[in-house]
């Protein structure tokens, strides 16, 4: 009997990915510098939420995913955040409500208008104070609406909290 690798062929072998159009494309967005280990955007079936840069606080674009193409730089934001925002999450119950977490040690839940922002958004729908440092780290649980986890950016200071429904 001869050793023969066991591989299965693939249909898919010599299928390659095709660059979107420019008009497909998101342009002209001003992504944070900041150097915490964190993804900086999340996505979901409506829209594209990404951490940027701003002056007196954090902010994040909240931008509809039919609305390709270049963003003016006075693209309205989300910015009630003293420090800078170090990560946020989209509930995955509720397309329109997403959570943000800062160095101002405060998590805010916000709620984004059906259309997407028309103006700057200061006001949060939920505010959750109860950390003593920045926190890093915000997360859904992923099959219990309204549980929001969120952790400091050391590792052994964890907190749950329940959102408010």
């Amino acid at each position: 009997m001869s050793w023969r690798p066991q591989y299965r062929s693939s249909k898919f072998r010599n299928v390659y990915g095709k660059v979107a159009n420019r008009e497909h494309c998101f342009d002209g967005i001003p992504i944070t510098k900041n150097v915490h280990d964190n993804h900086f955007c999340a996505v979901n079936a409506r829209f594209l939420a990404i951490v940027t840069e701003s002056a007196g606080g954090g902010s994040f674009l909240v931008i509809p995913l039919e609305q390709t193409g270049r963003i003016e730089p006075n693209y309205p934001k989300v910015c009630g955040h003293q420090g800078n925002v170090l990560d946020i999450k989209w509930n995955p119950f509720i397309d329109n409500i997403i959570a943000s977490c800062s160095e101002d040690t405060s998590v805010r839940i916000w709620e984004i208008p059906e259309g997407g922002l028309k103006r700057n958004m200061t006001e949060a729908l939920l505010e959750l104070h109860g950390h003593s440092r920045r926190v890093g780290l915000v997360e859904w649980h992923p099959t219990t609406n309204n549980i929001l986890f969120s952790a400091e950016c050391l590792l052994h200071a964890h907190t749950l909290c329940q959102a408010a429904s």
